[in-house]
């Protein structure tokens, strides 16, 4: 019953990475809009766009922790298995579980820390220099990358446990 639950979990996780790396797709698009926009400006007719720096360096974080998410959630990350491949695949398993596990305490701590971190931007009134836009809600957002990418490592280490399917 804890596996089919965790199989359900799981599906629901693909499904939110999928519409979170089609938003972070979204959002790159119109960055390099932004930034072939801004060089057309500045080479064309001597006028750049004054705010395009700043708002592609908040946007980037959304791109990020999007690509994160789905990444982390359908095992797309890059590994290097040099050393490990020459082991026995249940040993492999279990590191490849370890590493899951540091990973998830890592990427809680981002994710705590980045909602401490947005609390006090949002206390303190902290704006971008230009456009004025707040900063907090960019550092909630690379909160809640860690976070969801904690919670599908969390759902892959309990199958893993489980002897579920990876």
């Amino acid at each position: 019953m804890l596996r089919q639950g965790l199989n359900t979990a799981r599906k629901y996780c693909l499904a939110i990475a999928g519409v979170i790396e089609k938003f972070g797709s979204t959002v790159l698009a119109a960055m390099m809009l932004l930034t072939v926009s801004d060089i057309i400006l500045r080479r064309f007719f001597n006028s750049p766009l004054p705010y395009s720096f700043e708002l592609v360096e908040v946007l980037l974080v959304v791109v990020a922790y999007s690509y994160i998410v789905y990444t982390t959630t359908n095992s797309r990350h890059i590994s290097v298995d040099t050393v490990t491949s020459h082991f026995p695949s249940l040993i492999r398993k279990r590191l490849r579980t370890i590493g899951d596990f540091i990973t998830i305490i890592l990427f809680g701590l981002i994710g705590w820390q980045s909602i401490t971190q947005g609390i006090h931007l949002y206390e303190m009134g902290q704006t971008t220099a230009i456009l004025h836009l707040p900063k907090f809600p960019f550092q909630l957002v690379l909160a809640a990358g860690g976070f969801l990418a904690c919670i599908f490592l969390l759902i892959k280490v309990l199958n893993s446990l489980l002897g579920g399917e990876e």
